[in-house]
């Protein structure tokens, strides 16, 4: 299988390199991810007149290794438009040191990545996990031997035009994985201000609050089933458009 890499922490990243390591065993592997870390980056893309620039690294036998100074969308857009020989049969997003999960998804550069795989027609998967210790490959050596043996059958449950997202606990059993819906709730993002001497103000968004109330888990949703130690499979389509909402519409009429 032909296999494109990516994250949101940078193609050097131990999580990116450990699951190349691993997948280039029995696949081909490409790795385009950004050069430097695009954390929060969402589903964004460089449209402006800044150009894009891309290296091409020679640090990992068997696994190509280009970097993008730009988002992880502008890695997989450039890579499937220039940088690959051949289109991919796979995109994976990650690895992702943080659980991607809630409301989360949203503005993760990792799920926004499988995304855009997806909107190029190419089948994608995120992968996140509770990595205590991020800055060691060793430390993602279960999260990497799992997928590794469960490929097949992770890819085949990635929904016709959509993606799949898959999150792990801290520990895990590999049997312990559960199909699991977005736990709806609302994130408090809290800003550091400063005012310089000159009266300018500054603000810095500190880490977003990564836990929700206690009416979160009784959604038994995505958050609910990482707490119980399970690995969550949460389906992604790319139609946002919520059906009865617009039925509701079309009934009520445009009345201006």
């Amino acid at each position: 299988m032909k296999i494109l890499l990516t994250n949101e922490a940078g193609c050097f990243h131990p999580g990116i390199v450990a699951l190349a390591k691993e997948l280039c065993k029995d696949h081909r592997v490409c790795i385009v991810a950004p050069l430097n870390r695009q954390v929060g980056s969402g589903h964004s893309l460089t449209v402006d007149q800044r150009p894009l620039h891309a290296q091409q690294w020679y640090v990992l036998d068997n696994v190509k290794i280009w970097s993008v100074d730009g988002t992880p969308c502008d890695c997989v857009a450039l890579a499937l438009d220039k940088l690959l020989l051949d289109k991919p049969d796979l995109i994976i997003a990650g690895i992702d040191p943080v659980n991607n999960r809630g409301n989360m998804v949203y503005t993760s550069g990792v799920v926004s990545a499988a995304m855009e795989g997806t909107i190029q027609g190419i089948k994608s998967m995120a992968l996140s996990a509770a990595i205590p210790n991020e800055k060691k490959e060793r430390a993602y050596r279960p999260v990497v031997k799992f997928v590794s043996r469960k490929l097949e059958y992770l890819a085949k449950q990635i929904p016709d035009y959509g993606m799949l997202n898959v999150n792990f606990p801290e520990k895990f059993k590999p049997k312990n994985i559960m199909p699991a819906a977005l736990t709806d709730g609302l994130l408090d993002n809290e800003y550091e201000i400063e005012v310089n001497p000159f009266g300018s103000t500054f603000a810095w968004l500190k880490s977003p609050l990564m836990e929700f109330g206690l009416e979160a888990y009784e959604q038994k949703g995505d958050l609910y089933w990482l707490k119980q130690g399970y690995i969550t499979l949460t389906p992604f389509k790319l139609d946002l458009l919520k059906g009865e909402a617009l039925t509701a519409l079309q009934k009520a009429g445009i009345k201006l």
